[in-house]
């Protein structure tokens, strides 16, 4: 399984203190957690959770027979049969209500795992809490979790075989149960204030950078963050050069912009 995947699954990992498991409205905390691995492909981030202990059950779905055949026989073959489920199954539309507490979803696009958000609603399904990773969009994933009520309870940066991916441990049913599930202080309002103090953002200009990489990313100041913001800047100031005196004026200022605010998150590694 590869360092990307590895990380996803370990961020299912809930200790005995935060851990929130049976259904959404955390009434019964005896059971572990059970998850729904949508996009299985061939089932090891599943075979890995029961494997670890992460979750006690999984339900391996993917939309595609081929790689669930795959992983059905990977699972026998790792002897899990009793403990992980395979199903067909376009996003969550296969999954029942009560059936998992948690879901992972990685490798997916943003707006594709945004329409699955959408159509499989989590809290109806009685999903309290999952880790998704999406590999574009960003900025307008983490706008839509914000809009949806929903709260990153941490997020990550993982640099694996050439490419940066940012995967998000989120809780569907809000503040009440974010300590629960491990968050201690509000990290949006945090980010808000650091940026805002240190780098002289004004608030929405201090929102609009944690939507863009993400406050947990900016308040862990992880050495990730500063290469994923030096490449970018380079690439940016590259690429106005390029612009500059083509008369390209309203991509040449939002590409200012994307670079003021890059700027303004390298400045915190000072």
């Amino acid at each position: 399984m590869s360092h990307r995947l590895l990380v996803l699954a370990e961020m299912l990992r809930q200790t005995d203190a935060d851990a929130i498991e049976g259904s959404n409205d955390l009434n019964d905390i005896d059971k572990k957690t059970v998850v729904a691995d949508i996009g299985c492909d061939h089932g090891y981030v599943s075979i890995y959770l029961v494997e670890s202990g992460i979750a006690s059950r999984a339900i391996a779905m993917d939309v595609r027979k081929g790689p669930l055949s795959g992983a059905s026989n990977n699972i026998h073959d790792f002897g899990f049969s009793d403990h992980i489920k395979t199903r067909l199954s376009d996003g969550l539309k296969a999954l029942e209500p009560g059936e998992a507490d948690a879901i992972i979803i990685a490798g997916m696009g943003g707006k594709l795992m945004m329409r699955i958000l959408e159509e499989g609603d989590p809290v109806a399904l009685g999903v309290c809490f999952g880790v998704l990773q999406p590999q574009s969009d960003l900025y307008e994933f983490r706008k839509y979790l914000r809009d949806k009520g929903y709260v990153i309870l941490d997020e990550k940066i993982v640099f694996d075989d050439g490419k940066y991916y940012f995967p998000m441990k989120v809780s569907f049913v809000g503040e009440r149960t974010a300590g629960r599930l491990g968050r201690k202080r509000d990290h949006y309002a945090d980010a808000i204030a650091l940026l805002t103090d240190k780098c002289g953002c004004d608030v929405e200009r201090a929102e609009h950078i944690c939507d863009r990489f993400g406050e947990c990313n900016i308040l862990h100041g992880d050495p990730l963050l500063q290469e994923y913001c030096r490449h970018g800047a380079e690439v940016t100031a590259a690429i106005l050069e390029e612009l500059k005196d083509k008369g390209q004026t309203g991509r040449y200022e939002e590409l200012r912009t994307d670079l003021a605010e890059t700027t303004a998150v390298l400045q915190l590694f000072e």
